[in-house]
């Protein structure tokens, strides 16, 4: 009889007691690592230099060589990036587009006497680059990431060539690249505002060597971030195209926006 009792009164201090217990004990909160979509465009004012040589056909007559310097106007420009990236994947899209003009006159000794070409160009180039990336160093103030990609490079000339002796001669030379690039891109923290984004690419295909090299100061507003930057872009192509050698470089400003 005494131990139906205990077991009785054993049995309901465990059935009270149980509802405080299921009281004050909270079912267990599952998290999820999870991190959001980065977006960033970005849009840029460059005041481009064009350096460069390129070579003519001229039906009859030998090559005419153009040096790239005589460019002596920027008739219209567009520059901008969109980078997307989540965890330590990121992906980068950059456009470049420039129309420039200008003219020299290029003299040649002919026996006694001195023959002056004059050589008018209207140029358009597109320069379009895609990135894929990876994060390899990120300490909270200093990023690292490993890119690789491709760029295109197309170059289109409207030319008047005017001789002494004949008529205008009037050229449309074009030019196209694919070339496959690695390089590194990156930033650090100066402080809480202030801080210094990098990226440096290098490689070839349709040309013998690309490469590419900017750096900025960048300060960040509620809004976005203010970049003042300096880009340089180089090419060597085989002497036998249009192009021979081709670079822009300059400083550039620009704005960019994070949602």
């Amino acid at each position: 009889m005494r131990k139906i009792i205990a077991g009785t009164l054993l049995t309901y201090t465990l059935a009270t007691a149980g509802g405080d217990i299921a009281e004050t004990v909270e079912e267990p909160v599952i998290v999820e690592e999870s991190s959001a979509w980065e977006h960033k465009v970005a849009i840029y004012g460059w005041a481009a230099s064009f350096d460069g040589t390129l070579t003519y056909s001229i039906p009859g007559e030998d090559d005419v060589e153009s040096d790239g310097g005589v460019v002596d106007k920027l008739d219209g420009m567009f520059m901008g990036a969109y980078e997307l990236r989540k965890d330590k994947f990121s992906f980068l899209a950059d456009v470049l587009y420039l129309g420039m003009s200008g003219g020299e006159t290029i003299a040649e000794d002919i026996g006694r006497g001195r023959l002056a070409t004059t050589v008018t160009e209207e140029f358009d180039a597109w320069i379009l680059s895609f990135y894929g990336g990876y994060n390899v160093i990120d300490t909270g103030s200093a990023t690292l990431d490993i890119i690789a990609g491709m760029r295109y490079f197309s170059l289109d000339v409207e030319a008047s060539i005017d001789l002494p002796v004949l008529a205008p001669i009037p050229l449309s030379p074009s030019f196209e690249a694919y070339d496959a690039l690695i390089g590194v891109k990156g930033s650090f923290d100066i402080n809480e505002n202030w801080y210094v984004p990098y990226i440096f690419d290098i490689g070839a295909g349709d040309s013998d060597l690309t490469w590419q090299a900017q750096a900025s100061i960048g300060y960040r507003f509620g809004w976005g971030d203010v970049l003042a930057t300096y880009r340089y872009i180089h090419y060597e192509v085989d002497a036998v195209k249009l192009v021979e050698d081709f670079d822009l470089y300059g400083p550039k400003v620009g704005v960019v926006f994070h949602f």
